[in-house]
């Protein structure tokens, strides 16, 4: 059977001269449409984004109404647009745990806005797909216990904040130190990374560390994958390689393979010089958790 792909081709946004390249989830869509079934998600309930934020940044996001200190801290031009992509990415991420759970493996070709705070969006990021699909699967009596495991080049700050206090949810960032955000939150485990940490180390590192996350137990473990880290991210001080991308994601495959605990996978960022090699290394960790060699 051919694997599932959550995508919706929203998400694929005109901002203009923007360092965000939304046309990267088009490629990877392209690519990966060819290997296996492309789900469209549709916008969430309000109940759904109520899961991880107040009531008045919700309101915010469906009307429009947004402040210009809303949209500096956002580093968007907020629209309409915009509001609907974030929206149906929280859809898409539900829909990704949900196939997790009943598959073993979800994928979302999207998704993993962690910058987003309970009553503030940040860093590119609206609404905190990660703690909505968590929460959902929570709400729904699927899960009772669940982990992030976020190896986006930046901090997982939104995510962190969200799920301070909730023993259910344990928190693992690892990530650049001294670039975006400035001020990190606490996540339950948090690794800060020097500039220019390449292949050994990364992996190293990951290795020693991940095990802590699988004795909170986790029914689920939602996968932030950014690639970010890639030595030729703009945005990014870190030096994986491709091979030690490919590498990272197999060992979070198989960490949560030989647990028999599901897996949702969530894209996170990636800002290449070139959007092909950021849409291909995006593809590799799908192919990876979906096992097509």
């Amino acid at each position: 059977m051919p694997p599932s792909f959550v995508y919706s081709p929203k998400y694929v946004i005109d901002i203009g001269d923007h360092v965000f390249p939304t046309r990267k989830f088009g490629l990877v869509a392209e690519s990966m449409g060819t290997e296996g079934e492309l789900i469209e998600p549709s916008l969430p309930t309000k109940e759904d984004l109520l899961l991880a934020h107040d009531a008045d940044w919700i309101d915010k996001v469906l009307s429009g109404k947004m402040s210009l200190d809303d949209e500096t801290l956002m580093e968007l031009p907020f629209s309409p647009e915009i509001s609907g992509a974030h929206q149906i990415s929280v859809s898409g991420t539900i829909l990704a745990c949900r196939h997790a759970l009943e598959h073993g493996v979800g994928l979302h070709i999207g998704g993993g806005s962690h910058h987003a705070f309970r009553n503030h969006g940040e860093g590119f990021c609206v609404l905190n797909d990660i703690a909505c699909g968590i929460l959902r699967m929570k709400a729904d009596g699927k899960i009772k216990r669940a982990a992030v495991i976020d190896l986006d080049v930046h901090q997982g700050n939104g995510t962190a904040a969200i799920f301070t206090g909730d023993k259910d949810v344990f928190t693992f960032s690892m990530h650049q130190e001294d670039i975006y955000p400035e001020r990190k939150e606490k996540s339950s485990l948090d690794v800060g990374l020097r500039a220019g940490t390449g292949d050994t180390a990364f992996l190293s590192l990951l290795e020693e560390n991940i095990d802590k996350v699988f004795e909170h137990n986790p029914e689920l473990v939602v996968y932030q994958a950014g690639v970010d880290c890639y030595e030729h991210d703009v945005l990014g001080g870190l030096k994986l390689t491709v091979d030690g991308l490919a590498r990272r994601d197999k060992l979070v495959f198989e960490a949560c393979r030989a647990r028999s605990v599901a897996a949702a996978v969530v894209l996170g960022g990636g800002y290449a010089a070139c959007i092909k090699d950021t849409a291909a290394l995006h593809a590799q960790t799908l192919r990876t958790f979906a096992q097509i060699s």
